[in-house]
């Protein structure tokens, strides 16, 4: 992996060519570089390195962890300063507890009357997650975005508007951006794309079958298993 001193002597060049204020600027390449590993989870940041790094005032840097710290990327400690988020097991493991159930809420509800839109939706989606399973050069990202929109049109078309709201608010957690979703780790080889690709087409023939209670088992086992696999992977990292 690139070292700091390197990614920020390009990241650095930047700074103050666009119309942001500078803390913003900062606190967005911050982000990228904590989103892209370079600083990891649970490193403490310190206003001075990034006040040379950045060639910007410590002021400065003090605004743009503010700004970090407002989205739950960075935490402050009392008596030791700015730290990255550390990741919690027992938070990821919560996160995808809550979203296996609003999951299977909207599938029940769709099932029980989907649109012949929404349908059309669905096994779109189902046939392009299999293309994409069976393509070993598939990139996790790629398979991931249509893993997402898949859970959306369930959300949307659920017909329950605090219930996409509240998936959505889950989803833009930053323990969730930056540990599982930007890093698409749910779906890294093509052995769990396969299975996620399986679990999805279970999923969608019950809604199109009708069957509520089955639709909503099956969108519970596919978050069941994504967590599953997300496991194993922050398991290896220990």
């Amino acid at each position: 992996m690139k070292s700091q001193e390197a990614y920020f002597q390009n990241e650095a060049i930047q700074i103050g060519r666009y119309a942001k204020t500078l803390p913003e600027q900062v606190a967005e390449h911050l982000m990228k570089a904590i989103q892209e590993g370079v600083i990891e989870p649970g490193e403490r940041m310190k206003e001075e390195t990034y006040s040379e790094r950045f060639a910007v005032s410590r002021s400065t840097i003090r605004e743009a962890m503010s700004i970090l710290e407002k989205l739950g990327v960075v935490e402050r400690i009392p008596r030791y300063g700015v730290r990255v988020t550390a990741y919690d097991p027992r938070e990821i493991e919560h996160i995808f507890l809550i979203r296996a159930q609003l999951l299977g809420l909207a599938a029940s509800q769709v099932a029980s009357r989907c649109p012949p839109e929404v349908k059309e939706q669905l096994e779109a989606g189902v046939d392009r997650l299999k293309q994409l399973a069976n393509d070993r050069k598939t990139k996790p990202v790629d398979y991931m975005e249509i893993s997402v929109n898949m859970q959306r049109i369930l959300m949307s078309a659920s017909g329950i508007k605090r219930l996409h709201t509240m998936y959505e608010a889950l989803s833009d957690q930053a323990l969730w951006r930056f540990a599982i979703r930007e890093k698409a780790i749910s779906f890294l080889t093509q052995e769990r794309r396969k299975q996620s690709a399986a679990d999805w087409e279970r999923v969608v023939s019950n809604i199109v079958e009708g069957a509520a209670d089955q639709a909503e088992n099956a969108a519970k086992a596919l978050l069941q298993a994504s967590y599953q696999a997300v496991k194993e992977v922050l398991r290896k990292r220990e």
